[in-house]
């Protein structure tokens, strides 16, 4: 049904106000004919540990893991709230998303939870003190840094939503949250459509070439994530791919006692098996396109088992 995007600074008072927001829209949805479910993804959810933030490398695979629970949540019948915390705190992160419910027909707003740094700095040092999880002092000044403040100026924030939270003299003011407005957005606002270069094309020998190699470069970065997010690479290995391709994970069946093979050797493999099936498409001997509804997961399923196959036998393709 729609994403909302939450963003702010680091310990601006976001979960709080993604709790509320949960709490609101609960009894809407027993209401609502279409709507099954509210679904907080956290970025705690994805990594425990707020020091992935203190290093530029796993800073950016903590991000990566983060925008792909998001998307593997996104469905229907479902609001999902994304309160990912500096894993969202650059415009770019939160133009992907929108660019993720545009391709799904989904409605996408977003909620700047707003506070002066020295008010966040302030609370996120209550929190470490009070043993909860909270920044070092150095991340939390570089985070609040980098932060990019979300504008209805750019199109991928609209609409756009500010709950501001403030101190003056000591005087702590906290703005209520939209919620009723929100509630309007997720549910009524237009559907952005999709972008003309991720509709899903009808599927010809023109460009099954294309096709081939953006279907096996997607199980790849599929196995890449599964890796990044230490996910044992044996036994029965589950791999989620873009909603346009398949409607459920595929799985490889890693046999054992087998090496599993290096990145360079995945593309190896990947690009051999991209040259066999496009010279079978050059013979007239290829994936006969029309005859599957999903070219796409075809094709997916072929590649994993071209690497199941691989791998079991230890061959070097």
């Amino acid at each position: 049904m729609a994403l909302l995007v939450v963003t702010g600074l680091p310990s601006s008072g976001r979960s709080t106000r993604v709790d509320e927001l949960a709490r609101f829209l609960e009894p809407k949805i027993a209401d609502h004919a279409t709507l099954s479910q509210v679904k907080i993804v956290r970025g705690e959810d994805v990594h425990a540990d707020l020091s992935v933030y203190e290093s530029q490398k796993s800073e950016s695979r903590a991000r990566a893991a983060y925008l792909s629970a998001v998307r593997r949540a996104l469905n229907q019948r479902t609001i999902v709230i994304a309160d990912g915390g500096p894993g969202l705190n650059i415009k770019g992160s939160r133009y992907e998303l929108w660019c993720a419910t545009r391709e799904l027909g989904l409605r996408c707003a977003t909620l700047y939870v707003a506070c002066p740094v020295d008010l966040g700095r302030s609370w996120n040092q209550e929190r470490r003190a009070a043993g909860h999880m909270a920044y070092t002092d150095t991340c939390f000044d570089e985070l609040a840094f980098r932060f990019e403040e979300p504008t209805s100026d750019a199109r991928w924030h609209r609409p756009l939503f500010t709950a501001v939270s403030s101190c003056l003299d000591n005087k702590l003011e906290i703005l209520p949250t939209p919620l009723e407005e929100i509630w309007e957005a997720l549910t009524q606002s237009a559907v952005q459509p999709p972008k003309s270069v991720t509709l899903v094309r009808k599927k010809t020998a023109n460009n099954y070439l294309e096709l081939l190699d953006n279907t096996t470069h997607a199980v790849l970065n599929s196995l890449a994530e599964q890796r990044t997010l230490g996910t044992p690479m044996a036994g029965r290995v589950y791999l989620p791919l873009p909603a346009y391709m398949a409607s459920a994970p595929l799985v490889l069946d890693v046999p054992p006692l087998s090496a599993f093979p290096s990145p360079a050797r995945l593309q190896t493999m990947r690009r051999q098996f991209v040259r066999i099936y496009a010279s079978k498409a050059e013979q007239g001997d290829g994936l006969p396109l029309a005859s599957h509804e999903a070219p796409e997961r075809h094709i997916a399923q072929l590649f994993v088992a071209w690497l199941q196959e691989c791998i079991a036998s230890n061959k070097t393709p």
